[in-house]
């Protein structure tokens, strides 16, 4: 192995150590409140569909238009773990997934071709964490965005500033990520 090599696998090793061992990634969803979530995602999907019936296809559009425009969401789904989606308002997206060392960029939008309309993601390389298998494009039923169906919390804005400074650590499927008001508790750790 040449020195140079050598020298990139090193820092790269060191990069991930620090990563891996970033006390923010410590902070884990416990095992009951995981178990809580499921059943109120479902509650919250069945609520939706209820609302949704006095919707039209234009009104159910705008609302999706309206949830997703400009906001960090930190998501909680069987399969992926805990994620973290910021939705800016030019239809770009950008993703900080469990175990990835960079952030998923992608695109978001609303189609038409579906009634009632849904929102449609695409991802540009992203492999699935468990399965490994590339995930370009996932169209959701409106209910699972209007009910905030698999949302743990959300803000306004590009809070963890996914879109200029990409991930903050490679976070962990169970890291329930701090919001970063919070990180210097995590400093003193």
């Amino acid at each position: 192995m040449t020195l140079k090599r050598l020298l990139s696998l090193s820092l790269v090793l060191s990069l991930l150590s620090a990563c891996a061992s970033d006390p923010r990634n410590a902070h884990q969803m416990e095992f009951e409140d995981a178990l809580n979530f499921e059943d109120r995602a479902f509650a919250r999907y069945l609520s939706a569909n209820l609302e949704l019936a006095d919707l039209d296809n234009e009104e159910i559009s705008a609302r999706l238009k309206q949830t997703l425009n400009d906001v960090t969401t930190i998501v909680k789904q069987t399969g992926h773990g805990i994620y973290v989606e910021y939705t800016a308002p030019d239809g770009r997206l950008y993703m900080w997934y469990p175990d990835n060392f960079a952030v998923v960029g992608g695109t978001w939008g609303i189609s038409d071709a579906f009634s009632p309309p849904r929102a449609c993601f695409k991802y540009f390389n992203a492999a699935h964490g468990v399965t490994g298998e590339y995930e370009p494009n996932e169209c959701v039923p409106p209910e699972q965005i209007l009910g905030e169906a698999y949302v743990v919390d959300k803000r306004d804005g590009d809070v963890f500033e996914l879109s200029s400074k990409g991930i903050p650590y490679t976070k962990s499927a169970g890291n329930l990520p701090p919001w970063p008001e919070d990180w210097a508790k995590f400093e003193s750790q």
